[in-house]
């Protein structure tokens, strides 16, 4: 099974993130608003940064859609051992480079970790992914939008 992975970033400083199976042309227009009814799809904010080297940088983070989780009160009665609730949300940073004949459409991967807040001691912990070639570089499609005026 071969996975793609999206990243599609908005002017407003919005990213959303999925990796599926699925191919581009049935993927690519459910990333056209930040209202996808996709279950797996990563939510977030991300920044550009300029070192001192002039090499631009992306720095997202990003959280899974907040779920709404009906009360389940079938089995009320019965002691349960209670789940200690967390918060996930993962953080990347990607290089912006150019490849061939086109200029900074390609991000390289540079960092890439999971952080694990848990909710009733304020802890967290963090797993850095080590990068290597897994983490294929990202290019640029443009999309296209019609945007109608009335």
């Amino acid at each position: 099974v071969e996975y793609y992975r999206y990243i599609r970033f908005f002017p407003d400083g919005h990213v959303m993130m999925l990796t599926t199976p699925e191919e581009p042309q049935s993927i690519v227009p459910r990333l056209r608003t930040r209202n996808t009814r996709t279950d797996a799809i990563l939510l977030g904010h991300y920044r550009l940064s300029q070192d001192t080297d002039n090499q631009t940088k992306v720095f997202a983070v990003i959280t899974k859609k907040k779920e709404e989780k009906p009360l389940d009160y079938k089995y009320r009665y019965f002691r349960r051992v209670p789940v200690q609730e967390a918060d996930q949300s993962f953080h990347v940073g990607l290089q912006l480079c150019s490849s061939g004949h086109q200029r900074f459409n390609k991000l390289i991967w540079i960092h890439h970790s999971c952080h694990i807040t848990y909710k009733s001691t304020g802890e967290t912990a963090v797993s850095a992914f080590e990068i290597d070639k897994m983490y294929t570089p990202l290019f640029f499609a443009r999309i296209y939008e019609q945007i109608s005026v009335t």
